[in-house]
């Protein structure tokens, strides 16, 4: 099976793709078609040994031409990979406040090591370059982790367990308190104990997302030193392997990025929670059918006694 594009090659490919129709859109091109398509008509036989269809050919290879010199062009290259970037983790698209700031700064600095690259010759260039292409895959991991918080955020049914569980909890550890029947003793212990495990997964989850939000103030945190590091670097740094040790530590941050996203895909799936939910949903319904059961009892009782 074949393993899926890292999100930095995606990306390249993307703004290749961009870059290669925003360039046949553009007035040189247009010139190039239409000199051809007007040359074919007015000048078949230009020169006596010119045929007709040369124009043709002249279009194709010049636009050919062009389009080649524009997607080599480094400079804008790098100006189509920054904007599929924006576009593709766009921070409108987070609707936490801090979560949006922290990604909106994430491609500022991101920005920024892109001009200082762009600014470097030779290996220098070279070596800054595939940095730069690292960090494409960093700034994919904050997007991620930035969304999973307003994953949470916005899950209706964990929020309102959070504020609705805890004083259920309190309500039946009081009426176990003064509950003498052993029969509705169990059922009461039985009531807490799914509360509790309630609880208890929805307090990880919190913690999770506690841990995500640090994390992203780390991330930003390293990035920042990143570019920092990388103006101090020079060629004697780059060939002395102080650029390849500057790239295992984004490499190395980027798998600790990763691990966190795993974990926070994990916590999502919730299985406890799911578990303690359905327990109390079949909880209730037990406690219901008992109700009625009891309820049928006692009428029955009062029709004998009359």
């Amino acid at each position: 099976m074949a393993k899926d594009k890292r999100p930095s090659d995606a990306l390249r490919e993307r703004a290749l793709t961009a870059m290669v129709t925003d360039a046949f859109f553009t007035w040189p091109s247009a010139i190039l078609i239409g000199f051809s398509i007007i040359a074919y008509f007015l000048f078949p036989h230009i020169f006596s040994w010119w045929q007709q269809w040369y124009w043709i050919v002249f279009g194709v290879l010049g636009e050919a031409v062009y389009l080649w010199a524009t997607i080599t062009d480094p400079v804008a290259a790098q100006q189509a990979v920054n904007r599929m970037l924006t576009e593709k983790y766009d921070p409108r698209d987070i609707r936490n406040l801090s979560a949006r700031q922290r990604l909106q700064r994430a491609l500022e600095y991101k920005r920024s090591i892109d001009q200082f690259v762009s600014q470097q010759t030779g290996a220098m260039k070279v070596s800054l370059g595939n940095t730069s292409d690292e960090i494409n895959e960093w700034i994919a991991m904050i997007y991620r982790l930035a969304k999973a918080i307003d994953t949470f955020e916005a899950n209706s049914i964990i929020d309102r367990d959070r504020r609705a569980v805890p004083s259920e909890l309190e309500n039946l550890k009081r009426r176990l308190q003064i509950e003498t029947d052993p029969g509705v003793r169990s059922e009461l212990e039985e009531a807490c104990r799914i509360r509790e495990q309630l609880l208890s997964n929805l307090k990880s989850i919190e913690n999770s997302v506690k841990r995500t939000d640090i994390k992203l103030d780390n991330t930003l945190a390293q990035l920042s030193t990143v570019y920092a590091q990388m103006q101090l670097l020079d060629t004697k740094a780059v060939e002395g392997g102080r650029a390849q040790r500057l790239r295992e530590e984004i490499h190395d941050e980027i798998q600790s990025l990763q691990d966190t996203i795993s974990a926070m895909d994990e916590v999502y799936s919730y299985e406890g929670y799911k578990s303690a939910v359905n327990n109390l949903t079949s909880e209730t319904a037990q406690s219901v059918a008992t109700g009625e059961q009891n309820t049928s009892r006692s009428a029955a009782q009062g029709k004998g006694n009359g």
